[in-house]
């Protein structure tokens, strides 16, 4: 987790790193040159990759110099470099020669140094180490510690794959675990007999390191993280984070709360989203997923403020949806809709790899499953792209 975007990272920062000699470390590496095209120099800067991945996460610097891994100065990359190309070769090379596929890697130059930019390379814990160095048949795992990197033995390499199977396990058990702590009234919260819908945006690293946000920090990011529907009324800290809560309604009942964790976690619950009003009782489904979008879209864009890295596991349930049906255009049979059987709606999760993705198409699969539980076969706000296109 980085307490700054990678994007915004500037020359600024990486004087900062030479002005205070910064450290080559878990996380830093410094390079005076780009990897030449020799097997070697391929397979090295493929290890230190893959190292990165597969342990924290962490930054590659390209034109900075470094004595014994402390920073003494960035001499930038040459004038007359093509780093565009550079930049396709590195994240080509990248691609092709580890496996499996690391997501969330960013590559960008930095510009302003007297001797031409340098390029810096972010490289994601990842949710699905350990990855191994693949080029020319190679078949090795590397992983790193405060003194860099080395190869993974047998011990290392099994405990990594434990590590990348138990995570999403974990995630659904948080889950599950919230919305009985919401079902039993221990979240702060007491929801009303309304349908109450919570949407959770989990990065994956808040189960695989120990990085917390500090509660300043999420402070000043607050109005990134108010309530589904309307502002706070209120904000606080309690043990997890900071909670905000939503406006009282005319029966003195709060319409929700989006609570933010320390480990960058998300959660959100509503009870005005879906109205009791109607008979038969409906969801307004064009409203809603437009809703969910706008929430997820804010949420997402939340995180990345706050330095939040890697995939994020999006999910949305609702508590108290049986009886209800999706409406319809009024041109829709009666015999399509069917009444959803579920008290308890667990809808399936999706997975965000990085903020680039259009959050409506990432939301798509959910949206079709609570469409699927009201008799239809997906939602019809797509078009024949997975563009969502209402209509």
């Amino acid at each position: 987790m980085l307490h700054k975007p990678f994007e915004q990272i500037s020359k600024s920062d990486v004087d900062a790193l030479v002005a205070n000699g910064a450290c080559e470390s878990r996380t830093l590496e410094f390079k005076r040159i780009l990897p030449a095209n020799g097997e070697s120099d391929r397979k090295e800067f493929l290890a230190d990759v893959s190292s990165f991945a597969n342990s924290a996460g962490g930054i590659l610097y390209f034109g900075i110099d470094a004595t014994d891994g402390v920073a003494t100065g960035a001499s930038g990359l040459g004038a007359n470099t093509n780093l565009d190309a550079e930049i396709l070769r590195l994240e080509a090379l990248i691609r092709d020669g580890i496996e499996p596929r690391i997501p969330g890697i960013i590559t960008r130059k930095i510009e302003g140094f007297s001797g031409g930019p340098i390029i810096a390379i972010y490289i994601p814990r990842s949710w699905a180490s350990p990855h191994m160095v693949t080029l020319k048949g190679a078949s090795r795992f590397f992983v790193r510690n405060s003194a860099g990197k080395h190869q993974m033995d047998v011990a290392e390499i099994r405990g990594a794959f434990a590590l990348s199977e138990q995570v999403p396990e974990r995630i659904r058990r948080f889950r599950l675990d919230r919305i009985a702590k919401l079902i039993a009234g221990e979240v702060g919260f007491r929801r009303p007999e309304n349908p109450t819908v919570i949407l959770h945006l989990v990065p994956l690293s808040a189960f695989t390191f120990d990085a917390l946000l500090p509660p300043v920090e999420m402070h000043k990011r607050r109005e990134n993280f108010p309530p589904m529907t309307g502002g706070a009324d209120s904000i606080r800290y309690n043990l997890d984070g900071l909670v905000a809560f939503g406006p009282v309604d005319s029966k003195s009942k709060t319409r929700g709360y989006c609570q933010l964790f320390r480990s960058g976690i998300v959660e959100s619950v509503d009870v005005n989203l879906i109205s009791d009003f109607n008979i038969p009782p409906l969801i307004a489904s064009l409203t809603f997923e437009r809703d969910v979008i706008a929430n997820t879209q804010r949420y997402r864009a939340g995180q990345k403020v706050l330095g939040i890295t890697g995939p994020i596991a999006i999910m949305l349930s609702i508590l108290d949806a049986k009886g209800y049906e999706m409406a319809t255009s009024p041109g829709r049979r009666k015999i399509d809709r069917t009444p959803i059987e579920q008290d308890e709606l667990i809808l399936p999760e999706v997975l965000s790899e990085g903020f680039d993705q259009d959050d409506a198409e990432l939301l798509r699969p959910i949206f079709d499953a609570l469409w699927n539980a009201s008799g239809f076969p997906e939602s019809p706000y797509y078009d024949e792209r997975g563009k969502w296109c209402p209509k």
